[in-house]
């Protein structure tokens, strides 16, 4: 996949801007400040319309206005050039895709790949457990149509069954809701089994080519309930029902679940240096890029914010040598790249972008 071509309105700080994307290597070089991000980030927007910098969409429209529209052309393997329109308003969101409204995000997830890495990354191993699910289920959802339809019924039951536990819905109520929750528990959890062992060994392969020495990572699915079958499932929900009306909401299940990442020194969190959580956390994206390439027939696009000036000398030959050279890679910084005249190179400012 490659994007060819960016004409984006009212988005962040950028009132207006047009970019020819067909390099293969393109780099955006301001200050901090000056919108190098914002335009990272609306090209992110392809993957599952959702910003890698914040959870409120709200925050997206130029400041002052309420509304802002991508217009992106994507030359993909699979479809050809494409050409996507995003468009947010007081009213909603509206995605086209040649011309065609695309009115499920299950349609559209999965379709156009493109992969973030920035220093946020960081809160996948320093943040809360619902950051990590939030890296696993991406993944598995660009890559899997049904997770994404087990994901989102699941969550849809769970929410229900939280509503009963709040006002004090009847047994018969609740065994309703859980037996159609089971099922779906039991398909998220042998998926993300089976696909943290897939992110596991492609982590593994990645992290030799970036990390110094040989350093042990290593990446452990946590199941809330453990993979069990639907009946099982099912008594679970039955024997927390006094403590999850106390609590108000569901407390077991894999609306909970969690994963791990450890070196050889210990769990990554507490005992990795600075340079080996931020090369984990480049890997882990690496890694993420080099199944969507697996399982889709699609090369995602790079989009590095910042973390090339982060790494040091080693973790970014790392980078470069863990990083396929067919991946369209756009990366931001406030100095000129290695090999400068390899790159097509963006003067941003105030919103604004010079070749």
């Amino acid at each position: 996949m490659r994007f060819v071509n960016l004409r984006l309105q009212n988005f962040r700080n950028i009132e207006f801007a047009e970019l020819d994307l067909r390099a293969e290597r393109i780099f955006l070089l301001g200050s901090n400040g000056q919108g190098k991000s914002n335009l990272l980030e609306a090209l992110g927007l392809v993957t599952a319309l959702r910003s890698f910098r914040t959870q409120t969409l709200a925050a997206l429209p130029r400041k002052g206005g309420s509304s802002y529209t991508g217009v992106y052309t994507i030359d993909q393997e699979k479809y050809g050039e494409t050409e996507l329109e995003i468009r947010a308003d007081p009213s909603g969101r509206k995605v086209l895709v040649d011309g065609e409204k695309v009115s499920r995000l299950g349609d559209f997830i999965g379709r156009f790949q493109a992969v973030p890495l920035s220093s946020g990354d960081l809160m996948i191993l320093r943040g809360s457990p619902g950051e990590r699910r939030r890296f696993l289920d991406l993944t598995l959802s660009a890559v899997d149509p049904e997770y994404y339809r087990a994901l989102r019924q699941y969550h849809k039951g769970v929410a229900e069954r939280n509503r009963l536990l709040k006002r004090g819905g009847s047994s018969g109520e609740l065994s309703a809701f859980e037996a159609e929750i089971a099922p779906y528990a039991v398909a998220l959890s042998e998926k993300r089994e089976q696909g943290v062992g897939v992110l596991r060994e492609t982590l593994m392969s990645v992290y030799r080519d970036i990390a110094e020495a040989d350093e042990g990572p290593a990446l452990l699915y946590k199941s809330s309930s453990g993979v069990m079958d639907v009946e099982g499932v099912r008594r679970m929900l039955f024997e927390s029902r006094r403590r999850d009306q106390i609590m108000g909401s569901t407390q077991r299940g894999p609306h909970r679940d969690d994963f791990s990442l450890s070196l050889s020194v210990g769990g990554a969190r507490e005992y990795a240096s600075d340079g080996q959580q931020r090369g984990l956390c480049v890997a882990l994206r690496i890694a993420q890029a080099q199944i969507f390439q697996s399982r889709l027939g699609v090369n995602p696009v790079i989009l590095a914010d910042d973390v090339l000036g982060e790494l040091d000398p080693h973790r970014k030959a790392g980078f470069w040598r863990a990083c396929p050279d067919e991946f369209q890679i756009i990366a931001t910084g406030t100095e000129l790249p290695d090999y400068s005249d390899q790159w097509r190179i963006y003067k941003v400012e105030h919103g604004g972008f010079r070749a």
